[in-house]
This record gives structure tokens, sequence and C-alpha cells, in this order.
């Protein structure tokens, strides 16, 4: 049974960067490269995090002219070995800022550089060396490290369905998801994490998963058909039942039971690029249905037609629902 690679530590991370600004600052010598090559060769991790930047900086290559230019055109101005200017170039090229990094010491770049990533409203699934099954949701991204003591899964941003596999070696290696909020470990299990804004939401629909969050020595245990939402400090609220709708993502729709129009909005607005927004005057209409995913123009529509709304699109990236004027 294979391992998956090892995850670039901080450190690495930072000198590659390093070694990247350096050789694209127009006056690195062939004894600058003949070094950059040795140090990537010197562990797996230096040349792993090199070939994930080299990714990164290709995304900053193909951003369109004007925003370059209003990004980073203004390089000429700055000192172009700066790292600082580096990590924010990156942070342009993703949509995200280097300085809103999350609680854990979580930092964008880790979720940038991650080894299985989905984009906006792409979904993939990905079995992993001794037959687990991680099936990521839109916006995901994960790394995978596997050793002799543990098989470990990082949860950088989104949402994630785990299947886990047999472990057949014969000394055990518990199965741990590490999130910015806390740790899972599952015991023989599928369950979903989801990275929500009001903290990290776990459904177990098989076995069973505990829970330790960031602040928290004491474990909370979620048993098959349950499901809560935790933060740094513990379990919010209770345990509820799990709801098996709830990952309907996994074959590409979305299903409503009486859901308030606002939640729809917003579970469709994280598969859209821009921003789908829901007016609160008619955000607490409900509607049922089974909405395909990969079809948002029809999913709008099939709402226009069963609820007094309107579809207002000032631009393909910024869509509001509103209510319908009276006639």
């Amino acid at each position: 049974m294979g391992s998956e690679r090892t995850v670039p530590n901080d450190d690495i991370v930072m000198a590659a960067i390093d070694w990247m600004v350096r050789l694209q600052s127009g006056s690195a010598s062939d004894h600058d490269h003949e070094a950059c090559r040795r140090w990537r060769a010197e562990q797996p991790q230096h040349e792993l995090a090199w070939q994930r930047l080299q990714s990164l900086s290709e995304r900053v290559a193909t951003l369109p002219r004007a925003l370059a230019h209003g990004s980073i055109g203004a390089s000429e101005a700055r000192t172009r070995n700066n790292r600082r200017f580096a990590l924010k170039t990156l942070c342009v090229a993703t949509g995200a800022g280097l300085l809103a990094a999350s609680a854990a010491r979580w930092t964008p770049w880790q979720a940038w550089m991650a080894g299985y990533t989905t984009r906006t409203g792409e979904r993939r699934r990905v079995t992993l060396a001794d037959g687990t099954l991680l099936q990521l949701n839109s916006a995901t991204a994960v790394d995978v490290s596997f050793d002799e003591q543990q098989r470990l899964i990082r949860l950088h941003r989104g949402e994630v369905l785990i299947t886990t596999g047999h472990e057949e070696r014969p000394s055990y290696r518990p199965f741990l998801v590490q999130t910015r909020l806390g740790q899972a470990r599952a015991l023989g299990t599928r369950f979903q994490l989801r990275d929500a804004e009001e903290g990290m939401r776990l459904a177990v629909y098989e076995g069973a998963v505990e829970f330790r969050s960031q602040n928290e020595n004491a474990a909370v245990r979620v048993d098959a058909g349950r499901q809560g939402l935790f933060d740094t400090q513990g379990l919010v609220g209770r345990l509820v039942a799990a709801n098996e709708q709830a990952i309907a993502w996994t074959d590409g729709v979305i299903v409503a039971d009486r859901m308030p129009l606002g939640q729809l909005v917003a579970e469709l607005d994280r598969y859209l690029p821009g921003k789908l927004r829901c007016d609160p005057a008619v955000a607490g209409l409900t509607i049922s249905g089974v909405f395909p995913l990969d079809q948002p123009a029809r999913i709008l529509a099939a709402i226009a037609r069963t609820l007094p709304v309107r579809v207002d699109t000032f631009t393909d990236y910024w869509i509001t629902l509103r209510p319908r004027a009276a006639t």
C-alpha cells in the first residue's frame, strides 16, 4: 500500500517563494538557477512546494489584462524581490486576502497549494491509497498525509464527504481530519465535514466520529444519524438528526423540502461565480424541488415560475432575487 505525499510546511513554502521571486527578478544568475535546482532536489517536499507554486504563478500569468494591470502592473515601482509583494500577487490570482488568515494559524497558501482542490461549481471524487473515498464539493481544498503512524486529512476550506477505507495493516493507523477549528477522528465511518461561516458542521451517516475542538480537551462523539456544529470551544448547542439531503450535491443536485428561499439562494451561491443574493422581503418564502447544480439558469427560471419573485441580473456575476411587482 502506497503512502500519500507529505504536505510542505510553512518554512518550505516560504523558501520556495523566496526562490521563485529571486529567479523572476530579472537579475538571477546561472548560479542562482543551479542553487534552486539543488534545493528542489534535496527533499520531495521542496519539489512539491515548487510545483504547486509554479501552478499558482501560471494563474497570475493568465489573469485578464486589465485585472493584471490593476493588481500587479505597478510592480515596476516595487522591489521585485519583496516576498510580501509576491504573496499579495498570489492573493490576487486566487481571489483571497493574505491578511484574512483564519483561526488555528490557517493561512491562505495552504488552500492554494493543497493536493486536491475544486474550483467554484466543481465537484470531485478522489480514492486514496487505503481505499478511502473523498468527495469534494465546490471550492474545496484538502491535503492528504499518510505515514506509519496515522492517516491524516487536512481540510483547508469547503466541504468533503468521506467514506473511510478498511485499514489492512497489522498496526492500525487512526484516520484523522484536521480542520481550522479542531480535529475529527473517524471510527470506521462515512461522514461529512463542512467549513461554514458559523463553524464546522459535522454529520455522520455510518459509524461514529469524535470531534475535539481547538480549545477543548474532551472530544464529542457523534454517532451515525446525528450531526452538530462546532467552534473552537466545542459543540454549539446540541446534536440533532443528520439530514441525508444535505449531501445530495454528491449526485449533482440540491433537494429542497419546504426550504426557505434565502437558504436555497445561499446554497446556490456556493456553486456560482460572482454573487447571488436574495432580497430579505422574499427570503422567508418556502420552496420544494430537486434542482440540478449544473443548470443554474434553469433553477432561477423555476424559482421565478414557482414563487412571486423576479430575477434581477445586473451582470452575469451579480444576480438578485426580489419581490415581483404587482400587476
